[in-house]
């Protein structure tokens, strides 16, 4: 009976002795991963040495994972209530602000966009001012030069660029070009012709062919696109200001 009981005590303090052993040993908090290279060159990431064949033990690589840190929550923006407000009405209130703030941007940029487009740069040589005008017909749409002629009644454009359009030719005309000499020329009617912040639409054009050695232009830009039009030339800065 004593000896059952030496035993039974005995038994007890060695459970004793595992537990606080236990209690004092350091978590493991990192996951081993071990690394191994087979013969066909393929690289193998196992979590247990005893997947690795025995074969490729001794070059074997380990390193440790860390563990993951738990995702952090979005943290909402603070809103702050005013004397008065209940939190409802604080965060509508925010919303709407926050809404005219976004609208007052968008019209500021809006604002920038059109000043800009309100100045067109232009080449100059000479007494010529080459305007880049963008010309448009049936879809498609090409880059044109043109020098700005206020004598000019029409736009006029050279056959090469009037061709780029396949604009059809839909009546005749004697012209009176540069020198007096009177040339025949075909009248077309273009979808728009945009300048800078301005454009026209269903609007007639002069085509002929380039008289003389070639030119450095595709055309005029006559008064009925210019017509009711204020702007000024800036030839220092070689541009053309154009007033709202």
């Amino acid at each position: 009976m004593n000896m059952d009981k030496k035993n039974a005590d005995l038994l007890i303090l060695l459970c004793l002795c595992i537990f606080v052993v236990a209690l004092f040993l350091p978590l493991k908090l990192r996951a081993e991963i071990y690394k191994y290279v087979d013969k066909n060159g393929t690289i193998h990431f196992v979590d247990d040495l005893g997947k690795v064949p025995a074969e490729y033990r001794n070059q074997v690589t380990v390193r440790e994972e860390k563990p993951k840190a738990p995702p952090q929550e979005e943290v909402p923006a603070a809103v702050t209530e005013k004397k008065g407000e209940t939190p409802e009405e604080a965060r509508t209130r925010q919303m709407l602000e926050s809404l005219e703030e976004k609208k007052k941007q968008e019209e500021e940029k809006a604002r920038e966009e059109f000043d800009q487009s309100l100045v067109t740069k232009v080449t100059i040589r000479g007494n010529h001012v080459l305007v880049p005008v963008t010309l448009g017909y049936g879809g498609k749409e090409v880059q044109a030069s043109l020098v700005l002629d206020t004598g000019a009644d029409l736009i006029t454009l050279h056959r090469p660029i009037a061709d780029q359009l396949n604009v059809p030719l839909t009546n005749r005309a004697n012209v009176r070009v540069v020198g007096g000499k009177v040339i025949n020329a075909g009248v077309a009617t273009l979808d728009y012709v945009r300048v800078g912040p301005y454009e026209a639409k269903a609007i007639q054009a002069l085509v002929i062919f380039p008289q003389g050695p070639a030119t450095s232009h595709d055309g005029l830009l006559g008064m009925n696109f210019l017509r009711g039009l204020e702007y000024s030339i800036d030839f220092e800065n070689q541009v053309i200001r154009w007033k709202p």
